[in-house]
């Protein structure tokens, strides 16, 4: 088994994950989370996972969506490039999307007591409550859902 695979593919051994690329879809003005529940911490990533050798980041983007959460995406642009202890997340918003919202890949299948993934639809009011990361995304996302006026 790699090492990385030995460490529950975390990186504990110094391993450095490759860059990641995820993906903003907004419906009813809340932002589809993934909440992961690891060792007994709580936090939330956008969907989303690592490019892979040969794909660009879009690419990596659409395939890991699918794989995560069912759905598929079309992408409208690469809104911003973020940083999380040294690694690279490409964040893509989703112009349109279709299917039926279920967790799926290799998230569903490494689901255990200590290791959860769970799909959560999040406000703004509700993403300023829990831990983001990489911590600077709370920033983007009052820009993606600003609060529309009346």
């Amino acid at each position: 088994m790699p090492p990385a695979a030995a460490a529950g593919g975390s990186g504990l051994l110094g391993l450095r994950r490759g860059p990641r690329a995820s993906v903003v879809i907004i419906q009813d003005g809340r932002l589809l989370m993934m909440q992961r529940i690891k060792n007994g911490k709580e936090y939330f990533v956008l969907p989303g996972g690592t490019i892979k050798a040969g794909e660009t980041p879009a690419m990596a983007c659409v395939r890991e969506t699918r794989e995560e959460t069912g759905l598929s995406i079309w992408l409208a642009e690469q809104l911003c490039t973020l940083e999380h202890k040294g690694r690279i997340e490409h964040v893509f918003l989703a112009s349109k999307f279709r299917g039926t919202l279920r967790l799926g890949g290799p998230e569903l299948a490494r689901m255990t007591p200590d290791n959860q993934y769970h799909l959560r639809w999040l406000d703004y009011a509700q993403l300023q409550q829990v831990k983001l990361r990489p911590k600077n995304l709370l920033v983007y996302c009052r820009e993606w859902l600003w609060p529309v006026e009346e």
